[in-house]
């Protein structure tokens, strides 16, 4: 038999079942992800007492038990508020010098301060009320750290944990970029705080928190979840490609694309809602998708596919109101599925249609207004709460709402809509140096070899649509296009995350073009070829991705761009 004729029983063996096969690979890819996703993820010890300034002025004082010392540096942890302190330095405990300032920067983070000069005795002294302090270490000339007693009750507070302490400060055990606002508010939700971030809904910072519970607020426990969430992605877009097009070959390179991007790698092992946001926008398409290709299936197993499709509907919207424009290429693709059944196809309003009409007023409105209301309910209980009836929480609404409409604001990291899909501005997340001399960067930024190549199949999938009207087309046409648009015309300011949950289906449009490809060359090389390339840029480019030590001269090889910046 000739090679063509063999490729050609090949792809007439299509199926949209999951097969034994399909497990193992599936299993196969995912694992490797997540094994390659935890290396380095965070520290599983950061400090967990923490001394809070009752008032301006309350203090704090111990001493070094090596006696008088020269110190070169003071290391000290943050909690979930912080501010500026006075520090005064001692001798002998009585006569203090003037005061240095420190001044915080961010939260449940290690600082260092740079200080010379021999003494015995440290005070610290808070500067306003509701300071949260965690731990503190002191080193000498030569970098030793040095042994600390405590001279009164709170100072036991910053001293209890040294073995938190870290050699040095980094992204493993920091916080950094936008988890200064989700990380922290997760550990205020946890402990009934005032809540910080109160611009999305809950869900997200929730969902963070749920490891905090038993591992502590540590950058492990709150950069988890969204992690999972970050693995599970790779499962969820190849059983999306099977169902799609209908071949294991083509849900392995789904998998693959997934697996090799910088802004899934990044953005998921970042503790922030939006791993969780897509997520749950996959999945609510992907039972879109499996309740309309399912027509010869019994109505139960239908409804079973609209409930789940609504159920991931409204956990994304409680975790960002940017899954509404996800939810109204969901309604496109239903009521124009609904109008061809009953107006083209039936030419009837049948028993069943009304069924899966009626059946929709709970799944896609009721119970997404139940999940949204009900992730409101730690902003109930918390003290002194805003939300205390239904007129409060319509309050907070139109709040997040103003919030997001009326900001004015600029920012060396953003970067209009139109240019996502080019990755032409990076955002840098974090900038650090190791005591060896490397540099430490992690960067924002789409696998350049993906996202540019997006673009033609983006165009193939226009053309293919409109000549074949095939469904498959229609299908990643409309989910790019109602999420892409409702950044158009936006005068704020907006950044390359923002195409986040616009990207699984872009990666399909490409799944769609080698496919394409493959079939009219009766020749699967290009798949192979493609895949090699996607995983030599993602290897080239894991230093930018993960914060991995490496040179000046490495990272600046890898500004191919003049506008990426790290």
């Amino acid at each position: 038999m000739k090679k063509e004729e063999k490729y050609l029983e090949v792809i007439t063996k299509k199926t949209t079942k999951i097969t034994k096969k399909d497990i193992i690979l599936i299993i196969i890819i995912t694992l490797i992800y997540a094994i390659v996703s935890f290396i380095n993820l965070g520290t599983f010890t950061n400090p967990q007492t923490f001394w809070k300034t009752e008032y301006e002025g309350d203090s704090i004082t111990f001493k070094i038990e090596q006696g008088r010392t020269d110190v070169s540096n003071i290391r000290y942890y943050c909690g979930t508020d912080f501010g500026n302190y006075e520090l005064y330095l001692s001798y002998d405990g009585e006569n203090y010098a003037s005061p240095l300032d420190i001044s915080t920067k961010s939260v449940f983070a290690w600082h260092d301060f740079g200080i010379s000069g021999d003494f015995e005795y440290v005070k610290l002294v808070g500067k306003k009320a509701g300071i949260y302090l965690g731990e503190i270490a002191i080193y000498d000339t030569n970098g030793n750290k040095l042994q600390l007693t405590s001279i009164d009750e709170n100072s036991k507070l910053v001293l209890d944990e040294q073995d938190t302490v870290p050699n040095e400060i980094s992204y493993l055990n920091s916080t950094y970029f936008d988890e200064v606002y989700f990380a922290r508010t997760a550990y205020e939700h946890q402990h009934n705080l005032p809540f910080y971030e109160w611009t999305h809904p809950p869900l997200g910072k929730l969902l963070m928190a749920i490891p905090m519970l038993f591992m502590g607020m540590t950058t492990f426990a709150y950069r988890l979840m969204g992690n999972i969430a970050g693995i599970l992605m790779i499962p969820t877009i190849y059983v999306f490609a099977k169902m799609m097009f209908k071949e294991t070959r083509y849900s392995v390179l789904a998998a693959i694309i997934m697996a090799a991007d910088g802004m899934h790698f990044v953005q998921t092992r970042l503790g922030t809602a939006d791993g969780f946001l897509v997520l749950f926008i996959m999945l609510e398409y992907l039972f879109m998708y499996r309740y309309i290709i399912s027509e010869d299936k019994p109505l139960r197993k239908r409804l079973w596919c609209l409930f789940f499709s609504g159920l991931f509907m409204g956990l994304a919207i409680s975790v960002k109101w940017s899954g509404v424009f996800a939810a109204l290429g969901l309604a496109i693709i239903f009521f124009v599925n609904m109008f061809i059944k009953i107006f083209i196809k039936e030419k009837k309003l049948t028993r069943e249609n009304t069924i899966i009409l009626l059946s929709c007023y709970g799944f896609f409105i009721a119970i997404p207004i139940i999940i949204y209301v009900l992730s409101f309910i730690p902003c109930y209980i918390v003290e002194n709460a805003y939300i205390k009836n239904i007129d409060t929480f319509m309050e907070w609404q139109q709040r997040m709402y103003d919030y997001h409409h009326n900001l004015v604001a600029t920012h060396p990291y953003s970067s209009m809509w139109y240019t996502w899909p080019i990755t032409k501005q990076s955002i840098l997340y974090w900038v650090g140096e190791t005591s060896t001399g490397k540099i430490t960067r992690i960067a924002l930024l789409g696998n350049p070899a993906i996202w540019w190549f997006s673009i033609p199949c983006m165009i193939y999938t226009v053309i293919a649509a409109i000549k074949t009207k095939k469904f498959e087309y229609w299908f990643l046409i409309i989910a790019i296009v109602s999420m892409m648009i409702s950044y158009v015309g936006i005068d704020r300011i907006m950044f390359l995350y923002h195409y986040f949950p616009i990207l699984p289906f872009v990666m399909l449009t490409i799944v769609a073009f080698m496919k394409w490809i493959c079939e009219k060359a009766r020749n699967d090389i290009f798949i192979y070829i493609f895949v090699a390339i996607i995983l030599t840029v993602f290897i080239r480019f894991y230093p930018i991705y993960s914060g991995f030590p490496t040179t000046v001269e490495y990272i600046n090889n890898l500004k191919w761009l003049d506008t990426w910046i790290w």
